[in-house]
């Protein structure tokens, strides 16, 4: 059997069935852990995160080579990965990637000073084998996202207000892509916070609601400015409560912190937060989230990514079209007197209250 490319088992990298990482001490001592996760980096190139100094962290640094046991979740094929460590990355994408998604599985259990990223170790990928077994047939490939992007685009370019857009960008959403839970979020800097301002799918609209930046999936998305994307919560929260119970067998004076009941579906089992960007400048977060596991994947990610950048730039063109209309009206004297903050300029939007009161544009 031929052995496949990197990027022809990117579903291994999903975090669902955790990996096996074996490496070898300088005396030839083995070692063998599970890891909850070992990133896709590019076409020749994983990571895995440095959390704790451990064992296998200390036989890497004396001896480069180890592998990597990958189970495809769908086939449940075994691929392993012949590996050698480069380097640990501090900054840049792919730490601030991984770090963000660290953060959004650790901050719904009060684990996110616990769960901080220290490194992305970075590992070429010299050799994949495929062992021998009898896998199950391969879903046929997904079709049809970049034509979602291209119909989510030319709806939001017929738009003339703040309100269309938004629907446009949550029935497309609906229409093309099938997700069908999903909210659309706008940052008060000033605040630190992140408002709902539209949503559909929950049987309350949720408009008005807030959210921290750097609380949850959400709040972290935004906080790092890149999209986090959460296959299977159930496994990440078991990883998060068997780690926190380690902790409070250890260290029982260690606090106890309740857990962030998350927005919208009371039990999702799968989330992704993308945020909306433009010229620099973080807007908001555009959030989907499913019942189902695995729903989004990296494919959705990058349409997503793309529909919520056409998003923040007709945001900040309407922003910049309500500036200028402010600045051409004459002004009238008024008296000093202390004023309140100013709020936001999306704050003044009507806003949809349910996913019924859609005008889904043409």
């Amino acid at each position: 059997m031929k052995a496949p490319a990197l990027q022809d088992i990117r579903c291994c990298f999903e975090g669902i069935i955790p990996a096996v990482v074996a490496t070898c001490a300088a005396d030839g001592t083995p070692n063998v852990a599970y890891i909850s996760q070992v990133f896709y980096a590019d076409e020749r190139h994983v990571a895995l995160s440095f959390q704790f100094f451990n064992k296998t962290r200390q036989n890497i640094l004396a001896n480069p080579r180890a592998t990597a046991l990958l189970l495809d979740p769908g086939t449940a094929q075994f691929y392993r990965l012949h590996i050698r460590y480069l380097r640990t990355e501090t900054d840049g994408p792919l730490f601030e990637g991984m770090r963000a998604q660290l953060a959004g599985i650790a901050s719904h259990s009060g684990m996110q000073d616990v769960f901080r990223l220290l490194g992305s170790d970075v590992y070429e990928v010299e050799r994949i084998e495929v062992l021998e077994g009898e896998p199950l047939p391969p879903r046929p490939p997904r079709t049809g996202l970049l034509g979602a992007v291209r119909r989510a685009g030319e709806r939001l370019a017929r738009c003339a207000s703040l309100d269309e857009a938004l629907n446009a960008v949550l029935a497309s959403l609906n229409d093309f892509l099938g997700i069908r839970h999903a909210m659309v979020l706008m940052l008060d800097a000033g605040a630190q916070r992140l408002y709902t301002v539209a949503s559909c799918g929950y049987a309350t609209s949720g408009v008005g609601s807030e959210i921290r930046v750097g609380q949850g999936v959400i709040g972290v998305a935004a906080r790092e400015r890149t999209p986090v994307r959460i296959g299977h919560m159930t496994s990440a929260a078991l990883y998060t409560q068997a780690m926190r119970s380690s902790l409070d067998a250890s260290a029982p004076d260690f606090p106890a912190v309740a857990e962030i009941p998350y927005p919208g579906l009371a039990q999702p089992h799968s989330q992704l937060a993308v945020p909306i960007q433009n010229g620099g400048r973080i807007l908001g977060v555009l959030f989907v989230e499913s019942t189902q596991e695995l729903q989004f994947s990296y494919e959705d990610e990058d349409a997503l990514v793309a529909i919520a950048g056409h998003l923040g730039a007709v945001i900040e063109q309407m922003q910049a079209a309500n500036d200028a209309a402010d600045a051409g009206r004459p002004r009238r004297p008024t008296p000093r007197v202390r004023r309140p903050p100013k709020r936001p300029w999306w704050c003044a939007i009507s806003r949809p209250t349910t996913a019924s009161s859609w005008a889904t544009p043409t």
